[in-house]
Order: structure tokens, then sequence, then C-alpha cells
């Protein structure tokens, strides 16, 4: 194979894990926006004081975005919106979280609490 055969087969190569790692991001975000919409609704379900919740858009909308790669998975900042009203106030939020996207899992690595302190 001459160099320019080889010089264009390494250019496809790379263009094609260029789409596959584009691919694999989306999904690790899609995968760890919806952990995080878990998440939302599991804490604030549980506080005491809350009387109604909801994770649609009030002051932003998700998002995510893939801030590593490792054997582990993919770390995933997500921001997800939520509100949440109790008898004395309401609030709209948006969360903060890290995740880990493995291949069959999600793990949650940290991020602010959600809700209110009764």
């Amino acid at each position: 194979m001459d160099r320019r055969a080889a010089f264009s087969l390494l250019l496809v190569l790379l263009v094609v894990a260029a789409g596959t790692v584009f691919v694999l991001d989306r999904e690790a975000q899609r995968r760890a926006i919806a952990a995080e919409e878990t998440r939302l609704q599991t804490e604030l379900a549980a506080s005491e004081c809350v009387t109604t919740y909801g994770t649609s858009a009030t002051v932003s909308d998700e998002s995510a975005s893939v801030v590593g790669r490792s054997l582990d998975g993919w770390t995933v900042r997500v921001s997800h919106p939520y509100w949440y009203s109790t008898n004395r106030s309401h609030t709209d939020a948006s969360s903060e979280s890290v995740y880990v996207v493995g291949v069959e899992s999600v793990r949650y690595v940290g991020g602010e609490s959600v809700g209110p302190t009764c």
C-alpha cells in the first residue's frame, strides 16, 4: 500500500472513530439526564414538607456535557430544571450533578442536594 492510500485509510478510520465517540457521548448524556431526573423526583418525593413538585423546564433547560472518559465510563456533568412547592413557598431551580456512565451502569458521584430543609 502506498503512502497516499495508507493516509486515506487512516483518515477514514479517524472519521469513523470520531463519529463513534460522538454517538457514545450523546448516549452517555441521555442516560445521565434520565438518571438525574429520577434522582430529583426521588429526593423531592421523600421531602416531608414538599406538597407538589416537578422536573419540567422553568428557569432553564436540561443539559449534559461529557467532561471525561476513562475505563470506568464517561464522566458527565448534568444540569436539570426542577420546581417544588411547600405550604409556605414555591421554588424554581436547576440541579448540578456529576455521573459516571458505564456500559451497563449509571452512577451518581456528586452534586447538590435538592428540595427544602424541613
